[in-house]
């Protein structure tokens, strides 16, 4: 049974272009970095919100084991270094699935 970490993301279009740069070529490679999940899937939703365009970020891991550890030993730090470039120019949610 596999763990999915699910971030959806809505973020400005005057932002976005930028955005979507630096988590293709900056936030998806840090995560990977841990060496944790197994797959990453880095989508646009062909819904937009009224705030912005939305996308969304589905970290697969084969345990909830290793998800948890990613959760306390990893992302905060791939979210601080998102956070401190693009503060106010985006919003999301995450929540966690289980494969069944």
């Amino acid at each position: 049974m596999r763990h999915i970490y699910n971030t959806t993301f809505i973020v400005e279009e005057r932002s976005e272009r930028e955005w979507v740069a630096y988590m293709q070529e900056h936030y998806l490679s840090s995560v990977s970095s841990s060496g944790l999940p197994t797959d990453m899937i880095f989508t646009k939703v062909s819904i937009d919100q009224p705030e912005g365009k939305t996308y969304s970020l589905q970290l697969v891991f084969p345990s909830e084991q290793a998800l948890n550890h990613f959760l306390n030993q990893h992302l905060s730090a791939a979210e601080e270094t998102l956070l401190s470039r693009y503060k106010d120019h985006y919003l999301c949610f995450s929540s966690i699935l289980t494969e069944i």
